[in-house]
């Protein structure tokens, strides 16, 4: 008996339909695969990448530069590595004094002199383009605990005292939070990059610190040794953000979510043995047996793993950003790959079995 291919396909939609139960159950489980995929690894790439902004806020990539005699580095040669290859910033501190205000003796705050770049990495900006805005050259950078008691929260004028010599300048609060409790009492003026600094501050992008370590130790053309320290060491063995990616449990996600897929799918269909008999008994075809699984596969298990991930996608979108997207992407479609693979599977598993027998009408 001839059996044409659409109605190969309308018969398996019929099947879906008259056995409503087994779909409902069918689709059911492929969305809950869908959402646990992608619920899965937004949560474990999540919570590696929120450990890894931790570290970063905390100095994780930023290095010191200084001379072995303490006699200060070429201010220019400091501010020069900004913009070199795999350096977010870099800045010169020259000096600090302590200062009280002069509205209110009784306020004291420590007057830190140094390059513009410098406040940018004492408070790191939640937008990386405000670190190079031209307010941040031209005014002066409170800490906010500071700001706060100076009353400049918003910005505004700054009478001090330092030494006995009077002085007023422009101040807005910091633009981001403070990378240490000291810091979060300093006001940074920003001076040209002239003349010497006492140290060299430097930040690296993320995962270039070692380069920018190597370039660093002869950067600075001193006839006394420069010494470059770490703000922050490394992580031990096996905790750096980069270490736990390779090892995250979440990169089985693909090959575990495809294999219960397949397991229940190949499940239901030795489950209808008797009525795929039925098809062999009328001259079924094994390649109008393949549309037909084709079909149902697509529509209890393609469909709606689709729609889960699609609905946690959608439901945590806020997350997914930079490189939880990215992972989060390429999980699901490394289980999209495998997903594909999953009919022929489970008509061969099927064809090493006696079921199979029924659908030839044996």
């Amino acid at each position: 008996m001839t059996f044409p291919r659409r109605l190969a396909a309308r018969e398996a939609l019929a099947n879906l339909r008259a056995n409503w139960v087994r779909s409902t159950v069918a689709q059911a489980v492929g969305l809950v695969i869908g959402a646990l995929m992608v619920g899965v690894t937004l949560f474990d790439v999540g919570r590696i990448a929120a450990y890894n902004e931790e570290l970063v806020q905390a100095g994780a990539n930023m290095f010191t530069v200084q001379r072995e005699d303490a006699m200060g580095l070429d201010a220019g040669r400091c501010d020069a590595l900004v913009g070199m290859p795999g350096i977010k910033g870099a800045g010169g501190f020259q000096g600090v004094e302590r200062a009280v205000s002069l509205v209110d003796p009784g306020i004291s705050f420590d007057l830190v002199t140094a390059s513009p770049g410098y406040a940018a990495m004492i408070w790191p900006p939640p937008d990386a383009a405000a670190a190079g805005s031209s307010e941040a050259l031209g005014r002066a950078v409170a800490g906010g605990r500071v700001a706060e008691r100076l009353g400049v929260s918003q910005g505004g004028g700054l009478s001090y005292s330092a030494a006995g010599v009077p002085g007023h300048i422009e101040v807005r609060p910091a633009a981001g939070p403070a990378r240490s409790a000291e810091s979060d009492n300093w006001v940074v003026v920003p001076v040209a990059p002239v003349g010497v600094v006492a140290h060299c501050m430097v930040e690296a992008v993320p995962g270039a610190r070692a380069a920018v370590e190597s370039l660093l130790v002869g950067w600075f053309d001193e006839p006394v040794r420069t010494i470059v320290s770490a703000v922050m060491p490394e992580p031990p063995l096996g905790m750096s953000p980069s270490d736990q990616l390779a090892s995250r449990l979440s990169r089985w996600i693909p090959l575990v979510a495809t294999a219960a897929l397949l397991t229940f799918q190949a499940a239901l269909w030795l489950a209808r043995r008797a009525d795929l008999g039925l098809y062999g008994l009328l001259g079924l075809r094994r390649s109008r047996l393949a549309i037909m699984v084709l079909t149902d596969y697509l529509f209890t298990a393609v469909v709606p793993v689709c729609a889960g991930a699609v609905a946690m996608a959608a439901w945590r979108a806020s997350e997914l950003k930079g490189l939880v997207l990215s992972l989060t992407a390429l999980d699901f479609a490394r289980a999209g790959a495998l997903m594909a693979l999953a009919p022929a599977a489970i008509i061969g598993l099927l064809a090493l079995t006696k079921p199979f027998d029924a659908i030839r009408g044996r």
